[in-house]
């Protein structure tokens, strides 16, 4: 190994090294607040509290050596991955310090001890939102990809216990609770699921590291509706299926579904090369809940009030109303342009995110 190798070498263990140890001193901070928690121990929430003012120093310093390492090296490919993943892990495990000092702030100041079934909860929910933040920062302290995703399929089990712990909270026990030890308790559970997600994300990053492999986005799932589900509806799923399959899932109902798609619309997607096979008119049916998977429902001259009782929560409704007396190959690129307006909008234009050696 050549002296310029084992110079840069030795700047990548310390940077490794660094984070490892950053990673350790944060994992030991949400022990503490935890462990503060749950029996009640102030001095050791204000200990947590003042812990982070390190950690923080620590933070700029790792961040001063990647921006040298930079400056020094011009890294390329491999190594440039890593210093890139070492900035964005960095910003992650401040936060996850932040976390920390906040759990600790809400534990100093509850009014009520954490009892009862939630207590039980949290706890296996920190329980295992902490092992999933040792193994992400072993998986990056040893690059070992294959730990990193292993690591990452905890999430779900932690997801699953947040649901648990915020059961607990709206259970009748928890009615004469003040109104400042409720809210307490909520935003400690949301932060120790926020670790399991970091945790995640740290994992991500040693793929990313090790493979160039990215995380891959789920499709965003649109529903178009309007009243017969036989014209503009189809269009846009058809668009959908053509040229935005890699970013998008289209599907389509109507209020009275037509008994068969119009011809002209059929005659028209033929020139244009869209495939129709499979849509039919649909029908909107509440009772069939899988339509709550959906991220945005579009209504087309129609409104959303007319196929359900209420929005779900975290989908958004967009409203579009078609050109007057417009004829099929005006309706075609009337859906053609907004279609491609909302991809663009919430998937950009699939070159987004894209990394090569």
């Amino acid at each position: 190994m050549s002296h310029y190798e084992q110079r840069l070498e030795n700047d990548l263990n310390s940077i490794r090294s660094g984070i490892s140890g950053l990673g350790q001193t944060v994992h030991t901070g949400l022990s503490n607040a935890i462990e503060a928690l749950l029996k009640g121990n102030r001095e050791l929430s204000y200990q947590t509290i003042l812990g982070d003012h390190p950690v923080n120093r620590k933070v700029d310093d790792l961040n001063l050596e990647c921006h040298r390492f930079i400056a020094k090296h011009l890294p390329s490919a491999g190594h440039l991955r890593f210093i890139s993943s070492s900035l964005r892990t960095i910003i992650l495990l401040e936060r996850l310090g932040d976390y920390a000092a906040t759990i600790s702030k809400e534990a100093s100041h509850l009014d009520t001890e954490v009892g009862g079934a939630f207590r039980h909860d949290l706890q296996v929910m920190a329980y295992n939102a902490l092992e999933m933040l040792a193994s992400s920062v072993k998986a990056h302290e040893d690059q070992d990809d294959v730990l990193a995703m292993e690591t990452s399929r905890v999430a779900k089990k932690v997801d699953r216990e947040y649901l648990l712990a915020y059961s607990d909270l709206v259970a009748p026990e928890m009615v004469d609770l003040h109104r400042k030890d409720l809210f307490a308790r909520l935003n400690i559970i949301n932060l120790i699921e926020r670790v399991s997600d970091q945790s995640k994300n740290l994992c991500e990053e040693v793929v990313f590291t090790k493979t160039g492999k990215t995380k891959q986005r789920r499709p965003f799932r649109l529903l178009f509706l309007d009243k017969k589900d036989d014209g503009a509806t189809q269009i846009a799923v058809a668009l959908c299926r053509k040229f935005y399959s890699d970013r998008i899932v289209g599907n389509s109902a109507g209020l009275t579904p037509a008994s068969a798609l119009q011809a002209e619309l059929v005659e028209l997607c033929a020139t244009k090369g869209l495939d129709l096979s499979g849509l039919d008119p649909s029908n909107f049916v509440v009772s069939d809940t899988s339509w709550k998977s959906n991220d945005v429902f579009i209504c087309i001259d129609s409104t959303i009030e007319e196929f359900m009782p209420k929005v779900p929560f975290g989908c958004s409704v967009l409203n579009w109303a078609t050109p007057k007396g417009v004829d099929m190959p005006g309706l075609f690129h009337f859906m053609a342009d907004r279609v491609s307006s909302v991809v663009l909008l919430v998937r950009g234009d699939g070159n987004e995110g894209a990394h090569s050696e």
